[in-house]
């Protein structure tokens, strides 16, 4: 079976390449969509099979079924990385696929990719390979703070500040001191008792006295209190502690 293959990603065109290349497959990867359209409308006999990039092209303006209709290039096709998998399986995916817009061509049995589709799928979503490949990364869950809060373009920005390291380097923090209010701000969900956050540095195979640690709070405090861009806090309340933003 002759495949060609076309990816915006040049490395996993070949790497797909290597992963089909079994049981006769002859598999041809391509660096660019122009060399590939140009050998398929020379040739007197196209592959048996193109697997193209999703983002080889824009959808909308462009489909690459009608076009090889048009040239008289009935070539299936299927999109390795194709975001809206309508089956359960992207092998089953591609075939209903192909037997939605092939009608038009003389009928063929698609079970003859059957298993080169079973090992297209067997990389595509391995986790070894996978997130490499556009398109496919999973979305990160949204945390529960931003649920409670308004989706907004600002929220977002406010969320994303990293406003604690221009507070270190402004005040030339030393690493005790910003590890401590690293750990509040990671935390700054909830209030902190000094026992709990004593277990929050044994956690990270760190050793202080609460002796220590509360004069280090104290001097963390007052360092937060004299700067005067700062816009954060450290409250406390009952013996606990919240790292708390705050907007000017």
């Amino acid at each position: 079976m002759k495949i060609f293959i076309y990816s915006t990603q040049r490395e996993i065109s070949q790497i797909i390449s290597d992963h089909l290349s079994f049981k006769g497959n002859h598999c041809i990867p391509f660096e660019t969509p122009e060399d590939l359209s140009s050998l398929i409308k020379t040739m007197k006999e196209g592959p048996d099979l193109l697997i193209l990039d999703y983002l080889t092209y824009n959808h909308d303006i462009f489909n690459i079924y009608s076009y090889l209709r048009e040239i008289n290039r009935p070539i299936p096709v299927i999109f390795y990385n194709d975001p809206c998998i309508t089956r359960s399986t992207r092998v089953a995916h591609w075939k209903s696929i192909l037997e939605l817009v092939m009608p038009s061509y003389p009928p063929r049995d698609y079970s003859i990719f059957d298993e080169t589709f079973t090992k297209l799928e067997e990389l595509i979503i391995s986790e070894e390979f996978s997130p490499y490949i556009s398109l496919l990364q999973p979305p990160q869950p949204v945390p529960v703070t931003m649920i409670k809060d308004k989706y907004t373009l600002q929220y977002l920005k406010d969320k994303a500040d990293d406003c604690i390291t221009s507070f270190r380097e402004r005040n030339k923090l030393p690493n005790n001191l910003f590890y401590l209010l690293s750990l509040l701000q990671k935390n700054k969900d909830c209030s902190l008792s000094i026992r709990r956050i004593l277990d929050l540095y044994k956690r990270d195979e760190k050793i202080i006295s609460e002796k220590s640690l509360k004069v280090l709070l104290s001097r963390l405090k007052s360092i937060i209190r004299a700067d005067k861009e700062c816009t954060f806090l450290i409250f406390q309340d009952k013996g606990r502690f919240r790292f708390i933003r705050y907007k000017y």
